[in-house]
């Protein structure tokens, strides 16, 4: 009796562990999920107070320093990404860092290159920066062609030539020859991943577009004035003043940001039309007709000039037709290019003709010698 009773009791002991058994892992489960919801909550709290003490701490920072360091942080992160996707295949617009991201009508064919060998291998492939390269680049063999053979023959054309009047020439040659090169090297180097070498890049490019503004004036100024130094010196320097400003101005951080754009373009305009001036000059002087005769050419170079900028402050065609021109890069910027490069050639043919004038009428003549 008593051992049954025992062998009961241990029935009993042995249903209610099984029970228990059977019970336990669902209170477990409602135990663990209530301590990861809980868990949980507790990671989202801490998060969103770090990221407050972080941003408390940062408008406390007067000097701007740990905000720049965040921004660094993510620049660098978007930069290293772009890069690893950059290496298979051309990037989206989206898919470019924020400081690479300046044509938003331009919607895909981005190269994002982490090395300088990598961008100087895509010179040579097809993407959206290819007729900006090679626009220029066969712009600036062409110049260079054509700036050597006027050399070699410029003693049989003009024997009576000074040192100023080759100078002055070489000038503007020079200058031509460094905006299409740099322009070129730009464009070839636009998608590097350091914004360092971008930036720098653009800072030679700007500077070539000031240097060939004003040599471009001084040519004019030059010829315009031959006979009448007082005038011609006061004109040109204070053309190389202007431009000292577009030399200088690139050199500042805000100057290649796309926020700037247009004031970028408002001084180089400015800078162009600072020529109004010495022209008007000759006008009331000479008179219309025999002013626009001696800068026939120049004003069609001018022409072009105005033409490119034209097209590039309003981004046509890619503006009304976003994605369609993205291929090899037919974009405003490639036509802006083109204009360039015309302009540069007629300003070469003024030139030649001022030469050409001076040497058949000196300074006793017609054309505009009075001035």
């Amino acid at each position: 009796m008593h051992h049954h009773l025992r062998r009961h009791s241990q029935s009993v002991a042995l249903s209610t562990s099984l029970a228990n058994a059977l019970t336990t892992p669902h209170t477990r489960t409602r135990s663990h999920s209530t301590s990861t919801c809980t868990a949980n909550s507790i990671a989202t709290q801490l998060f969103a107070s770090v990221n407050s003490k972080i941003k408390e701490i940062e408008d406390a920072d007067s000097t701007g320093f740990l905000r720049y360091m965040d921004d660094q942080v993510h620049e660098t992160w978007d930069s290293a990404k772009a890069a690893v996707v950059g290496a298979q295949r051309l990037l989206q617009f989206h898919e470019l860092p924020k400081e690479w991201q300046e044509n938003e009508y331009v919607l895909s064919g981005y190269r994002f290159c982490k090395g300088t060998r990598g961008c100087l291998m895509s010179i040579f492939k097809i993407h959206n920066e290819t007729m900006n390269i090679w626009s220029h680049l066969l712009g600036f063999v062409f110049f260079a062609i054509l700036t050597c053979l006027t050399f070699v023959s410029f003693n049989r054309h003009f024997p009576e030539a000074t040192l100023h009047d080759r100078i002055v020439f070489m000038t503007f040659c020079l200058a031509a020859l460094k905006c299409l090169f740099c322009s070129s090297v730009y464009h070839t180097f636009i998608c590097h991943s350091r914004h360092t070498i971008k930036s720098f890049t653009a800072t030679l490019d700007y500077i070539g577009i000031a240097i060939l503004i004003t040599a471009s004036v001084l040519v004019t100024e030059y010829y315009g004035f031959y006979c009448h130094p007082v005038p011609k010196i006061r004109y040109m320097i204070f053309t190389t003043i202007v431009g000292s400003a577009g030399v200088i101005m690139p050199f500042f951080k805000l100057w290649d940001t796309k926020e700037y754009r247009m004031l970028r373009i408002t001084v180089f305009l400015s800078m162009a039309f600072s020529s109004v001036v010495p022209v008007l000059h000759l006008i009331t002087k000479n008179g219309f007709f025999s002013t626009m005769s001696f800068f026939q050419e120049a004003a069609i170079s001018v022409a072009m000039y105005l033409l490119g900028v034209v097209v590039y402050i309003n981004r046509f065609p890619e503006k009304f037709y976003p994605g369609r021109f993205d291929f090899a890069g037919m974009t405003s910027h490639a036509i802006w290019h083109i204009f360039v490069c015309l302009g540069i050639y007629f300003h070469y043919l003024a030139s030649m003709h001022f030469f050409d004038q001076r040497y058949s009428y000196g300074c006793s003549g017609c054309m505009i010698a009075q001035a």
